[in-house]
């Protein structure tokens, strides 16, 4: 299961199962989908620094930190 976590609000805002034999990876670019990112500041572990979900946050109006 992966999670995104709303700071301000102090409750999960979204999560998704992890498909058998896969990993966070394939599953945080469904995640983000799944969130409006316009004018937050999105953090996520070193295992999710990838330019593709930097991307993704970047495109969706997010600002991407490590």
């Amino acid at each position: 299961m992966v999670s995104a976590w709303g700071h301000e609000q102090g409750l999960v805002l979204a999560q998704i199962v992890v498909e058998t034999k896969s990993n966070e990876i394939t599953a945080i670019p469904k995640l983000l989908e799944m969130l409006t990112l316009k004018g937050t500041i999105v953090t996520v572990d070193a295992l999710n620094c990838l330019r593709a979900i930097a991307q993704t946050i970047v495109d969706k109006g997010g600002v991407s930190g490590g």
